[in-house]
């Protein structure tokens, strides 16, 4: 199986567990390698900033199923480390903008890459045909969970 095949079945995978989350209150977890004191919530927060680009608080807390006063604390460790940047929102004075740095784009595609390697290991002896009919499942989840 050819990377792009496996980069295919990671980004439908990360997008069912981002709707997962944000739908059904469940936590995704994935190693930092290189900020290990990263927490799961963190790792959240980074994928789904890296999937949607630009979130307000409200909309991160939500996904996580966190109080927003947690959160902040979240977003505040995650900007020491220069991974987010807040940006007030030109539109809403009222609303804040969290968007990944450049360093948190690289530690994004630093997971992804590792989990793609984990998953090319376990995945590669798989039945291509049963492979192919797993990502068409996994097409399929995504589209019909981005309806509701």
């Amino acid at each position: 199986m050819a990377k792009d095949e496996f980069q295919e079945i990671h980004d439908l995978l990360f997008k069912t567990i981002g709707l997962f989350h944000s739908k059904f209150i469940r936590k995704f977890c994935t190693e930092s390698p290189n900020h290990p004191e990263l927490k799961k919530n963190h790792t959240a927060i980074i994928g789904f900033l890296y999937q949607y680009k630009v979130l307000t608080a409200t909309e991160i807390s939500k996904m996580l199923n966190i109080e927003k006063g947690s959160l902040t604390t979240l977003i505040d460790q995650l900007e020491e480390l220069d991974i987010v940047i807040r940006c007030n929102d030109a539109n809403d004075r009222r609303k804040t903008l969290i968007s990944l740095t450049n360093t948190g784009i690289k530690e994004m595609e630093s997971i992804m890459k590792i989990s793609i390697y984990r998953m090319s290991e376990i995945l590669n002896t798989a039945d291509p045909n049963e492979l192919a009919k797993f990502t068409d499942s996994l097409k399929y989840a995504v589209k019909f969970m981005q309806k509701f």
